[in-house]
């Protein structure tokens, strides 16, 4: 019970409530967002998933393991042992899912550039 609870705490919803967006870290080498602003996601390749954060917000979490292999059709959850999750190594990141249930480790988060402007 006690697991499904922290599991139910750490869902990335794609039709999450509304909150602020990412946040620098004092020390600006950093950016960091919760899991609950996670608005949605997507499968770039084998080891890389892009998450949607906010409005124009977009960080890729690359994995040591196959992002194809998780079921995206169940709830994912995203858990942080810090609250927060922060670009650099990942380390304390994992997307838990699938079933049975298994937690995937997070090498590394980058801020996804911005998309170029469509020419006119």
């Amino acid at each position: 019970m006690l697991r499904s609870s922290l599991f139910a705490l750490a869902l990335i919803s794609v039709a999450g409530c509304a909150s602020d967006g990412a946040t620098q870290t004092a020390d600006n080498d950093r950016d960091c967002f919760r899991s609950s602003q996670v608005r949605g996601y997507n499968v770039i390749d084998d080891r890389h998933v892009e998450l949607r954060v906010g409005a124009n917000e977009s960080y890729i979490l690359e994995t040591d393991w196959n992002a194809r292999d998780l079921n995206w059709d169940q709830r994912i959850g995203l858990r942080s042992t810090t609250g927060s999750i922060c670009t650099g190594n990942g380390l304390g990141v994992d997307i838990i899912g699938g079933e049975p249930q298994r937690r995937y480790t997070i090498v590394s988060i980058i801020r996804a550039p911005e998309p170029a402007e469509q020419a006119s």
